[in-house]
């Protein structure tokens, strides 16, 4: 057995292990220097306030997670097969581009549309009003990265995107901290729109000639290509309700516990989401292989072979992981939080036990849409979100308290993500023999 499973874990060449280094200290810090941030909002504003924020945050990413067209999953998938049929490539990416910011322009103004109206109305406080406005703000301003961020996986510059993340990690967290420190929590929103809107700059300038560097000049215009849009809507949907289940149950949770519940779960999830982060490029960087990959001759045997080597490996890095964190996770949200945060350290083990439990078919995010089957992660995306809510409302309704409702709902989560991995295991199964 263990002649048959050493082949499979054969470590990756060195490009590839400096392209993952390099999408890891991005998506490292775009998950610590936030997490930092939010320890010096709590303290400073207190757990009802940063509820507030939170709170708000989450309605925002609801909104742009429900206008969200996803291009950059049609763009990894549709611009190479345009550029082979009719060499406009480049024409293609900048029309789902503009595609991409003009539906963001949209939302932001509905969404602050829909927020003074809310307030008119005399349903929010001016403050709240403010606070979800800057929220709205930062995700329109934000609309584009996914879409110009694919432009760096299409042209093999993955390793210069996770540079740039990591430089405007630091400037957005800068930003963020010195707005707090100087104006309070809506001076905090402020900077992390700010930060937000150079990201966007710095993307967008590099994606744009790094595209017509690889695919030639967009020298016309064109339509889209036959099936872009009914995969773009269901790559939109299942994205979508991931967020949803996602940002939803901070957003939930407000109605059902309150600020406090909100906080207790932001800070529980902080460590799950790291490792999410530490999972993501492997997604990331196996998107493009799979893609070509399932048009080859051998691509089945490709796919196996490929996802076979990754979840091998995450499962060791997964159990290092929760090896080394669950002795010391009270003392570390002790030390950071505060010592009346110190026995969330049991809830947020359980969620990160999830996550690494997830981690092992991170790859199931990409592979229904590297093989043309966005139906699949759809289907199982909205069960999940399904699942999430009703452990989330199971827990409200039989625990008496925020804390015995966040270790509940985390214990649901990792008996959730345990059926997840027996469910793409499974499918995986269908799509290598045959079924695609």
């Amino acid at each position: 057995m263990l002649e048959r499973v050493l082949p499979r874990m054969r470590p990756p060449s060195g490009r590839h292990l400096r392209t993952f280094a390099s999408l890891t200290t991005a998506s490292l810090a775009e998950a610590i220097l936030p997490s930092l941030t939010l320890i010096a909002l709590v303290r400073s504003a207190g757990a009802e306030k940063s509820g507030q924020i939170i709170f708000a945050q989450s309605l925002a990413s609801i909104w742009f997670l429900l206008c969200d067209p996803r291009a950059e999953d049609a763009v990894q998938r549709f611009v190479p097969i345009e550029h082979r049929r009719s060499g406009q490539g480049s024409a293609l990416f900048i029309r789902l581009l503009h595609w991409d910011v003009a539906i963001g322009v949209a939302a932001t103004c509905i969404g602050l549309l829909m927020t003074t109206t809310v307030r008119l109305l005399g349903f929010a406080t001016d403050e709240f009003a403010l606070m979800l406005s800057l929220a709205i703000v930062t995700r329109g301003v934000m609309a584009s990265h996914g879409t110009t961020s694919a432009a760096f996986a299409l042209t093999d510059r993955l390793h210069s995107l996770g540079l740039l993340r990591v430089s405007c990690a630091i400037v957005s967290f800068g930003l963020a901290l010195g707005g707090l420190f100087a104006g309070g929590p809506l001076a905090y929103l402020a900077g992390q729109a700010l930060g937000t809107l150079v990201m966007t700059m710095v993307l967008y300038m590099r994606a744009k000639p790094a595209v017509f560097a690889e695919f030639g000049p967009a020298a016309t215009r064109i339509r889209l290509p036959s099936g872009l849009v009914a995969f773009s809507l269901k790559a939109s949907v299942g994205t979508s309700v991931a967020g949803i289940s996602d940002s939803g149950i901070l957003t939930v949770a407000a109605f059902l516990g309150g600020p406090s519940l909100v906080t207790i779960l932001k800070i529980a999830t902080a460590p799950g989401r790291l490792y999410a982060n530490l999972v993501i490029p492997v997604a990331a960087m196996l998107y493009p292989r799979l893609a070509q990959a399932a048009v080859a001759e051998d691509g089945r045997m490709l796919i196996k072979r490929d996802l076979i080597r990754a979840t091998l490996l995450l499962a060791v890095v997964g159990a290092a992981c929760l090896t080394v964190t669950l002795p010391i996770a009270n003392d570390i949200l002790s030390m950071m939080y505060g010592h009346q945060y110190a026995e969330i350290g049991t809830v947020a083990m359980v969620i990160l036990a999830a996550e690494c439990v997830k981690g092992l078919v991170c790859w199931a995010n990409v592979l229904p849409l590297a093989v043309g089957r966005p139906t699949w992660r759809l289907a199982y995306l909205s069960a999940e979100g399904i699942l999430l809510l009703g452990a989330l409302f199971a827990a409200a309704w039989t625990a008496s308290n925020a804390f015995e409702i966040s270790l509940s709902f985390a214990s649901g989560a990792l008996a959730i993500a345990v059926l997840g991995v027996i469910v793409w295991i499974t499918l995986l199964r269908r799509i290598v023999h045959g079924d695609r």
